[in-house]
């Protein structure tokens, strides 16, 4: 690969699931410990809050603080990749946001999933948007 042309993303980073709380609510602690865990072990970063599903259970807050509280455990967001999606490209671009100005350097933004048969101009539109 071209040096030039380098991706900002590269090694493996590890699907992780969220732990829970019994309201349902992110257990903070558990997760930060459970990143921590996974980078020790060899990863290179972890994508959390993407396709193991319970992200979309989460509000758009909580999601935020998710990210925010395991920064400020001692992980370093630039070994974070955050699932970033929502069933609407207002919130997604928020998440976005939020996730960028936390220090990370790349976010996982699926292609609008709800829809059936997207063009390639509205793939290219969502993703413009």
């Amino acid at each position: 690969m071209n040096p030039a042309r380098q991706l900002p993303v590269s090694g493996v980073f590890c699907a992780s699931a969220t732990p829970v709380l019994g309201d349902g609510s992110p257990d903070h602690a558990a997760f930060a410990v459970h990143c921590k865990a996974l980078i020790e072990e060899g990863c290179d970063g972890v994508a959390l809050l993407g396709t193991t599903g319970e992200a979309n259970s989460f509000s758009l807050r909580q999601r935020q603080e998710l990210l925010e509280n395991v920064i400020a455990a001692g992980v370093d967001p630039q070994r974070l990749l955050p699932g970033t999606s929502q069933t609407n490209v207002p919130d997604s671009v928020t998440l976005v946001k939020h996730a960028v100005e936390a220090g990370v350097k790349a976010c996982v933004v699926l292609p609008p999933f709800y829809y059936k048969g997207v063009s390639d101009e509205g793939l290219f539109r969502f993703y413009a948007s």
